[in-house]
């Protein structure tokens, strides 16, 4: 094995980035297809506190007058 590395030393880093580019490939796939499985809602529910409309508007910290 030895001999046939000094023979082809570029061989051991093309399959490195073979099995990187495979591992990219996989992760990228697995992760989409568990978001397939699990869609998220695309609005929040009616009762969520983020549909509330506010009391009253916070002001701004960058309106004010600076001193």
């Amino acid at each position: 094995m030895s001999e046939f590395l000094e023979a082809h030393p570029m061989l051991l880093f093309a399959l490195e980035a073979g099995v990187a580019l495979f591992l990219l490939i996989f992760i990228v796939v697995w992760t989409m297809g568990t978001a397939k499985k699990n869609p998220r809602p695309s609005r929040a529910p009616a009762d969520h506190p983020s549909r509330h409309e506010p009391a009253s508007p916070a002001p701004d910290q960058d309106s004010q007058p600076r001193q």
